[in-house]
């Protein structure tokens, strides 16, 4: 009797990367992942499947998740790192300038890349990322908090306690990307120009403070 195969159309096919081309799916897949599962709960058979590729393609860039979620979590510090470092030079020597667009660059970083936004709210997201680029995260947050106490000595900012300054400008930040990425302001999904606008708005009235001012 001859052997009988399926039609190809009904054949399951699995896509065709080249190699570095895999890697960014593989990366991709576990970013549209993770907020739905979790570090946890993540799994290289589930990205492979997710990317369409076979259970063992994985394992060509990654030994294991925990590389994987490092890749994951890199690619994501370096795209806010990008938009940081990007403000800072924009604002100069003005601290409170470089305190205001370091806020307004984190929700830009947010709107431009929910996903990755996302995977860093995840716990212990950050704790994963590279060696390397956890040192530029860690040397990047400590030069700025010496300028904000430097500035707070200098009279330009308030000397209120710096801890919760911070907690509470990060707060609001945090707060607001969440709000535009999950449609809860007027701001439609993508709109950079928008977001970044009620950004400056938001941050402004922060750095004003809502106490009466004297009409003298």
């Amino acid at each position: 009797m001859p052997r009988t195969t399926r039609p190809r159309s009904s054949r399951r096919r699995k896509r065709s990367y080249h190699h570095r081309d895999l890697r960014n799916a593989l990366v991709a897949a576990a970013l549209d992942a993770l907020p739905e599962v979790g570090a946890a709960g993540l799994s290289l058979r589930d990205i492979a499947r997710r990317a369409g590729v076979s259970p063992g393609a994985p394992y060509h860039h990654f030994r294991d998740k925990d590389a994987l979620l490092a890749a994951v979590a890199g690619e994501c510090a370096q795209h806010l790192l990008d938009a940081l470092e990007a403000a800072v030079a924009e604002a100069g020597e003005d601290q409170r300038r470089r305190f205001q667009l370091t806020g307004i660059s984190f929700i830009r970083f947010a709107v431009m890349h929910p996903a990755h936004f996302r995977a860093m709210e995840l716990p212990g997201m950050l704790t994963k990322m590279p060696k390397e680029t956890r040192r530029r995260f860690d040397q990047f947050y400590e030069e700025e908090g010496r300028r904000m106490r430097e500035a707070q000595r200098d009279g330009v900012i308030a000397p209120l306690p710096f801890d919760r300054l911070i907690l509470a400008a990060t707060s609001l930040v945090h707060g607001l990307a969440h709000m535009i990425i999950n449609g809860a302001t007027e701001v439609r999904p993508g709109d950079v120009e928008h977001a970044v606008q009620i950004a400056r708005d938001v941050t402004a009235v922060f750095g004003a403070g809502v106490l009466p001012r004297d009409p003298k």
